[in-house]
């Protein structure tokens, strides 16, 4: 077995060649004829096409729905005003100290 197997494998070897096989690979000459021609916009069926496809319906639930499912919140007295002050300290970013020569 081993036996065939190594002559099947030399033999398969021995057919790899460096000898070009075809036509195209030696450098062949293109057949057949090139016509001329040209394309406008006349051609072209712009009322038939649409360089963007339609949006998708929505699948979620609409903004409104949204709204009334949400609890309706009231303020704690004496809060009014005071949570926006807060946020904002929060949300600045904080300053660096210089040092004192």
């Amino acid at each position: 077995m081993k036996r065939a197997l190594i002559l099947v494998s030399c033999l398969l070897l021995a057919a790899c060649g460096d000898k070009p096989s075809g036509p195209a690979e030696r450098g062949g000459k293109a057949a057949g004829e090139v016509l001329g021609g040209e394309i406008s916009d006349a051609m072209i069926p712009l009322d038939e096409v649409s360089s963007q496809a339609p949006l998708a319906p929505r699948q979620g639930p609409s903004a409104e729905d949204l709204d009334a499912e949400q609890p309706e919140v009231t303020p704690a007295e004496g809060v009014e005003g005071e949570g926006e002050a807060a946020s904002a300290e929060v949300a600045a970013p904080p300053t660096a100290a210089t040092p004192e020569e």
